[in-house]
């Protein structure tokens, strides 16, 4: 018996979508509460909520992920004025981590299942993974020992992350019907309002939600650590207000000079300037694939004004790409896409060098300890987060052509804290744009372009720049939408008519002779 296939209506999607952005602001605001109350109480309550929903609804976990990522700092915010502490408030902003985690260990202890090892496609990536938790944790460990061991935790999140994403959005879309249009189309226009919204009223906007007392908590850590202070000393730039900490040079370079004025930064819903440009840019990247440009154009003038390089570079590589793209020409867009990432990086490390900054100095610095010592120093020692880096000569550096440990270059700290277990990673990401690439001339699916677009332009940038790869919403969300996109292609393949979509053919004929 031949059977005709019928498609369903986006509403049921739909509606799945709603809940499970709903489930996941759900979460974000009873996971900060808990660790308001009490740090050791907000492990507990956040652990064993995300793990109920996690078992109970796994195709909304890739949306809960990328809600906490964007959106828990506005949470945390609220609470701010009620947690005087400072511990207190390190822990609230850890709470993403915790369900992020939660996620990751039961989607890893599901592995082993019958129905995973059904799908032969999913083992090269089940391989990545646990290859990388392994290197990850060794290194770790080494990095406790050796340095401290709240650096390390520290580098170890920023590490484990993007896999951890692309691990919980793989086995998810590989058995589970899963369609992000609505999530990303929401989290965008979300972004996006609130970004004007902050464009425009600025500290005003910020006070409606306790977002300056946010800021101001900040601006003390900074002051105390004499951030401010060497400022003052190295540009003459006198600290004034608040608002203050939120302005800077356009694209935040010198090499404008004093031609032009400095302009607010907007630090979006997760505080964070660089980490919401790139939110904004892959989730415009992302709809702009599938034929929406009109969160993309939105979003392109908030980028500029953040004047976070990489990614506007991100979003203007997309957009090159959408219009060159042809199915029958699909190969000429991949190398488009492969020139301008490369020419864009020679380029920067080029002007860098020559006029040394601090990137290419923290690159150089890497490369250099990396041949000193090609097994690695630990997750923790080195990087911009790392307490070793705090006092930093700048002016000696750019003197011997190297910082003394490196920073600032995701590419350079990764060697110098992994050694040659770095190339693991590389070699995954690497393995990520080559199957996008092949899937894309195979399939013409546009996702698989969003992939290699993501993917090729992140790294690239992860050369002079560490958020590139540490920040949740850069690489992790990149890596998320990817897994996504891989996970559904697999469940597609191996079940390409579910059964649900199956009608028998003599009942397709007599519903065509009524009619």
């Amino acid at each position: 018996m031949t059977a005709a296939t019928i498609p369903l209506s986006d509403s049921p999607q739909r509606s799945d979508a709603l809940f499970h952005l709903f489930i996941a602001f759900s979460t974000i605001i009873a996971a900060v509460a808990a660790f308001a109350v009490w740090t050791p109480l907000g492990f507990a309550a956040t652990f064993l909520l995300t793990a109920v929903l996690a078992v109970s609804i796994p195709a909304g976990m890739p949306t809960v992920i990328a809600c906490a990522f964007l959106f828990q700092n506005l949470v945390v915010a609220w609470f701010t004025p009620f947690v005087p502490d400072d511990d207190t408030f390190d822990a609230l902003r850890g709470a993403n981590f915790v369900i992020l985690m939660t996620i990751f260990g039961l989607f890893l202890a599901a592995s082993p299942q019958a129905r995973v090892r059904a799908l032969p496609a999913l083992r090269p990536w089940l391989i990545f993974t646990f290859a990388l938790c392994g290197i990850i944790t060794l290194y770790l460990a080494l990095g406790a020992v050796r340095g401290s061991p709240k650096d390390a935790i520290i580098y170890f999140r920023n590490n484990i992350t993007p896999v951890a994403c692309f691990h919980i959005a793989l086995i998810a879309a590989s058995l589970y019907r899963l369609d992000m249009r609505v999530p990303v189309a929401c989290l965008c226009t979300i972004a996006v309002g609130y970004g004007y919204l902050e464009q425009i009223f600025r500290m005003d906007f910020l006070a409606i939600f306790h977002g300056d007392l946010y800021v101001q908590r900040g601006l003390k850590e900074q002051i105390e650590a004499g951030v401010w202070e060497k400022a003052l000393r190295e540009t003459g730039f006198v600290l004034r207000g608040l608002e203050d900490t939120m302005t800077a040079t356009v694209f935040n370079t010198a090499l404008f000079g004093d031609a032009l004025p400095r302009i607010f930064r907007n630090g979006g819903p997760n505080f964070h300037p660089i980490s919401y440009a790139y939110a904004l840019s892959l989730s415009s990247a992302w709809l702009l694939f599938r034929g929406r440009w009109l969160l993309p154009l939105a979003a392109f003038p908030l980028l500029l004004v953040i004047g976070s390089k990489g990614a506007a570079f991100l979003l203007a590589v997309a957009l090159a790409a959408r219009m060159t793209y042809r199915p029958s020409h699909a190969r000429l867009t991949l190398l488009i896409v492969t020139v301008l990432a490369t020419a864009w990086t020679v380029a920067a490390i080029a002007y860098g060098a020559r006029h040394g900054d601090y990137h290419v100095l923290g690159l150089i610095a890497g490369l250099r300890d990396f041949l000193g010592n090609p097994l690695g120093q630990g997750l923790g020692i080195g990087g911009n987060l790392s307490s070793t880096s705090v006092n930093l000569d700048w002016d000696r550096a750019q003197g011997e052509g190297a910082a003394a440990v490196p920073v600032e270059s995701a590419v350079g700290v990764m060697l110098y804290q992994m050694g040659i277990g770095s190339f693991v990673f590389f070699g995954f990401l690497a393995t990520l744009a080559a199957t996008a690439a092949r899937r894309l001339t195979e399939t013409g699916r546009s996702d698989f372009l969003f992939a290699f677009v993501a993917v090729v332009t992140i790294s690239a940038n992860a050369v002079l720049q560490e958020e590139a790869f540490f920040s949740p919403l850069a690489l992790g969300l990149a890596l998320l939408l990817t897994g996504v996109s891989f996970g559904n292609s697999i469940r597609e393949a191996s079940d390409p008519e579910p059964m649900s979509l199956r009608i028998p053919q003599e009942h397709v004929e007599c519903a065509r002779i009524g009619r």
